[in-house]
């Protein structure tokens, strides 16, 4: 019998001994490929787990499967032949398109979803969903607070590390869900008979250029999160971007946008945060530090109040959320000088939007930069350094991304040294530093050949400063 009921719920469907495969488990222990062998596992399906990742480096995700008598495993490799013989695949969002797993399952009309789609077509509540190249995770968690503090029973997960799929029969119909997409899963929402009511886009710059064939190709995965709304749903863009001005004209829902310009649903001018015409707050009064912060503010205050928040609770939260783990976060302050992890700042434009935050703040600012290339273009990051040059310093880990980084440093005159480890970068800015400085981890690349991911290299960044 073909599977032909996804959209239906989970518990009124007889799932037991249906042949599901979770393509990509994953090392995160809510991620999506978890969350998703969990769920099916629970409801008697026979699931493949496969990754091409070993045991020992999927953390505590195989022991917890282990103890389901109707999962079997194919570690450290895809087999062909588990494609084959699945009913349903569940992709992680790391899966690309063009893999021969994937081109396998098309061939042979096998259906593939994601944790995502599977969530939004069974989710009872209203979806607010944010993507966006840079402050997707900030401007997701500040809607939550906002609801939160407007007395809403709030749901926040997706691309956050924690996948939906964990909290979906738990949610009640009066609740809202905020989620954060990546570009890979917002690729995925096609697959879903459901759009999210509310989708923002915080902006749109490069990045992942080594996954895309180029930037039409990465911003059309990100524009999935509106193409399939309805005329009644909400997307919010930004009127500042080349692709969020385009996007305008193209969503079939309702166009909110906020920018600089007071024509805006939400603007940032003379120093305030404004909805419509009225003034909402100032930006010395955010609690988060830089422009880029403020113009998260705006999507997020358009997109909490178009859920339902209330003005009161947006002012709250505007005054008193910090910054995420990872994010801007300053880890302590010793001898006055500020230990800042910011290593999700994986793209030149992370690490400019740091200086552009930190630079009045601090009399002199240790850059630990350095790591994998995404194929991004480092020109804009050494023009905008070289202005502050007199005030900043580099110290650079070995990477792929690495010599695009010196060179365009070393040609700018921007003091820049190369370091072995994560150990001896802070280290040696500890030798540099005074009191008023900063010592920052925002490498502008990503993380793989020397850690698993972002969030090791920012744990390794605090271990070697404690």
């Amino acid at each position: 019998m073909a599977i032909d009921f996804f959209r239906a719920p989970f518990k009124r469907l007889s799932w037991k001994d249906r042949r599901v495969l979770i393509l990509g488990l994953g090392q995160y222990p809510e991620g999506s490929g978890m969350s998703a062998a969990m769920t099916f596992a629970k409801l008697g399906a026979s699931v493949t787990v496969t990754d091409l990742k070993r045991a020992k480096d999927l953390g505590t995700n195989v022991k917890r499967l282990k103890k389901f008598k109707n999962v079997r495993f194919v570690l450290g490799r895809h087999d062909l032949k588990d494609i084959d013989r699945a009913e349903l695949i569940v992709a992680n969002p790391r899966v690309r398109p063009d893999a021969k797993e994937m081109k396998r399952a098309r061939k042979n009309g096998i259906p593939v979803t994601s944790d995502i789609a599977l969530f939004l077509d069974r989710c009872p509540a209203r979806v607010v969903a944010v993507t966006g190249t840079r402050g997707k995770s900030t401007t997701s968690s500040l809607i939550a607070a906002m609801l939160k503090a407007s007395k809403k029973k709030v749901w926040l997960g997706g691309n956050i590390l924690v996948s939906p799929l964990n909290f979906l029969s738990k949610i009640k119909p009066a609740d809202i869900v905020v989620l954060e997409l990546s570009s890979w899963q917002c690729e995925s929402l096609s697959k879903s008979s459901k759009a999210p009511g509310i989708s923002v886009i915080t902006n749109l710059m490069r990045d992942h250029l080594n996954t895309y064939q180029g930037m039409e190709d990465y911003a059309e995965a990100k524009a999935q999160v509106f193409r399939h709304q309805k005329p009644n749903d909400t997307v919010i863009l930004n009127a500042d971007n080349l692709y969020g001005k385009r996007w305008m004209s193209e969503a079939p829902s309702d166009v909110l946008t906020f920018g600089k310009g007071a024509s805006n649903h939400a603007s940032f001018r003379g120093g305030y945060l404004y909805l419509g015409a009225t003034k909402v707050i100032s930006a010395g009064q955010l609690a988060l530090p830089g422009e880029h912060n403020a113009r998260n503010a705006l999507s997020a205050m358009l997109a909490a109040k178009r859920a339902g928040a209330s003005m009161v609770g947006i002012k709250k939260a505007l005054k008193t959320f910090t910054s995420l783990p990872n994010r801007l976060e300053t880890v302590r302050t010793v001898k006055g000088v500020s230990f800042i992890n910011d290593t999700c700042a994986t793209t030149p434009d992370g690490a400019i939007a740091a200086l552009h935050a930190l630079k009045r703040r601090h009399d002199h600012l240790f850059f630990i930069m350095g790591g994998a290339d995404k194929e991004l273009d480092y020109t804009e990051l050494g023009r905008v350094f070289a202005k502050n040059k007199k005030r900043v310093s580099i110290l650079l880990l070995p990477g792929s991304a690495s010599a695009k980084l010196y060179k365009t440093a070393v040609k700018q005159g921007i003091g820049i040294e190369r370091v072995p480890d994560m150990k001896r970068a802070v280290a040696r800015a500890i030798e540099m530093s005074m009191s008023g400085d900063a010592i920052v981890l925002s490498p502008a690349a990503a993380s793989f050949g020397q850690f698993k991911n972002e969030f090791e290299r920012g744990e390794m960044f605090v271990k070697a400063i404690r």
